[in-house]
């Protein structure tokens, strides 16, 4: 899966040999420079699924550095989810 991260939004991306191709865009709080990054779907899936909330607060260093996710400031757990080359 990749994620695009754009002025207030993310575009979200998957590509399968056996299924095609699927994108959505969602809206985000996010201002800073356009960078792209990719996700095991299976892994983000999994730590959303834990998550209870709407939102998630994604920390974004680059597209090659670990992504810290939480459920907002005040959240006890703290998923960490390393990018994949897509």
């Amino acid at each position: 899966m990749k994620l695009a991260l754009g002025r207030d939004k993310v575009t979200l991306s998957v590509t399968s040999p056996e299924n095609g191709t699927a994108s959505e865009e969602v809206p985000a709080d996010y201002a800073a420079a356009d960078i792209e990054v990719g996700f095991n779907y299976r892994y983000l899936l999994d730590i959303l699924g834990q998550v209870s909330s709407d939102q998630v607060d994604l920390h974004l260093a680059d597209a090659s550095a670990p992504t810290l996710i939480r459920e907002g400031d005040d959240a006890k757990a703290l998923y960490v989810l390393m990018p994949m080359r897509v």
